[in-house]
Parts: C-alpha cells; structure tokens; sequence
C-alpha cells in the first residue's frame, strides 16, 4: 500500500513541485506507516524509480529518442536509453534513502 501512495502522490506533486518532491513523498509516508527498514528502502526505491523511468520512456518516444540523446551527449553517454536507465537509477536511490531515513526517524521518536 506504501508503493502505491507514494507512486500516485509523487506523480501528482511531479507537475507541480521542483524534483526533490521524490524525497520528501517517501519520507513521510515511511515515517507514517511503519514498515521494516528493508520495506521502507525497497518501497520508496522502486516506486520512484518506476515512475521516473514510465516519464522518462514516455518523454523518450514522444520525442523519437532525440531529446534524451542530445541530452545523453552532454553526459557523454552513448544513447538515450542509457540516460533513461541511469536517470531510474538515481531517482530510485533517492526515494530509496528518503523512505530508509523515515523510518529511522519514526524509530528515533517513537
């Protein structure tokens, strides 16, 4: 259930807040709903990490692929799946270490 509020609410505020979003979204729902520490990594990771590659792989065909590869160039990397592939990367271990550091928080208040 954490998976699925983090995922709709972090792709609504996504439109409206800056990026950081994805790290305060998993944060207070594992600081909310208690869950193991593994849980509270695992959940956060994939679920930002799934939402960010769905944009990113929506944002890579509507463009034909050209926008992520120019962007991929300025990285030095080769295409732009492998943008994508490192983009979910990093977005899953923010939400990952935002949801780990929740549930730590509510263990250190509770």
């Amino acid at each position: 259930m954490n998976f699925v509020i983090i995922f709709i609410v972090t792709a609504i505020l996504q439109f409206f807040t800056p990026w950081w979003t994805v790290a305060l979204i998993p944060f207070m729902i594992a600081a909310w709903r208690p869950t193991t520490s593994f849980q509270s990594f695992f959940t956060g990771f994939l679920a930002i990490a799934l939402l960010w590659f769905l944009y990113g792989l929506y944002l890579h065909i509507n463009s034909l692929g050209s926008m992520s590869n120019k962007i991929a160039e300025i990285f030095s990397l080769p295409n732009g799946i492998l943008l994508l592939i490192v983009t979910t990367i990093l977005g899953g271990l923010v939400g990952g270490l935002a949801g780990l550091s929740g549930y730590f928080v509510r263990k250190t208040v509770a």
